[in-house]
């Protein structure tokens, strides 16, 4: 099971993604099921959605129990604002053009998220897929946005991370927190309990209890 070997690996955190476009769609009632075992063993709960509407985000949310709200489509700030005011933790994910970026660009698209308390989460445009696509963010560029505008907030970083490529992209970027779907999977949409494994180790980050 998945939760389980993310925990034994020393994850923080396990995603249920309710996407139903996404191979790694989940039910709901499955979803449940997951994330008790999940409290039992401490792991942050995370539901990640696209577009869906906001009611449907809070009753998905009280059904499961989840820890945070991942927004990963074109939702708006009110959306977000929504959700806070609900007592929901929101994350939401900045889909980030590939290629060359300048930490300009990166403080234009995450202030208005930040200056209403969301959550963040730096992600590659992988269009209509919503992410999980692999693709790859200019982690220097991300590294210079931290450092140029002191940014403290409670972020991570995702997009194209693998075992092989994500101690690289920390140190590149600066960040304390990661997020990885396709670079521990294999087939695509299967998750391989020696990848979460060595992709835990290779971060270096350390478990919060």
């Amino acid at each position: 099971m998945d939760v389980i070997a993310s925990d034994e690996a020393g994850a923080d955190a396990v995603g249920f993604n309710f996407f139903r476009q996404s191979v790694r769609f989940v039910e709901k009632e499955l979803a449940s099921e997951l994330s008790h075992e999940a409290a039992m063993r401490n792991l942050i709960r995370v539901g990640v959605f696209v577009d869906a509407p906001v009611e449907s985000v809070l009753e998905c949310s009280d059904a499961v129990g989840l820890d945070l709200v991942q927004l990963h489509g074109f939702e708006t700030e009110a959306d977000a604002e929504r959700l806070l005011s609900a007592g929901e933790r929101v994350v939401r994910a900045i889909r980030l053009p590939v290629g060359r970026l300048e930490p300009e660009e990166i403080e234009e698209r995450v202030a208005p998220w930040r200056e209403i308390g969301c959550d963040l989460l730096l992600d590659a445009d992988a269009g209509a897929q919503g992410g999980g696509a692999g693709l790859r963010l200019d982690w220097n560029a991300i590294g210079r946005w931290q450092s140029r505008f002191g940014s403290n907030d409670s972020w991570a970083l995702a997009g194209g991370l693998t075992p092989q490529t994500v101690s690289k992209a920390i140190a590149a970027s600066h960040a304390v927190g990661v997020d990885v779907a396709s670079g521990v999977e294999q087939p695509r949409g299967v998750k391989s309990t020696c990848l979460i494994d060595a992709f835990v180790e290779s971060s270096g980050l350390t478990r919060h209890k």
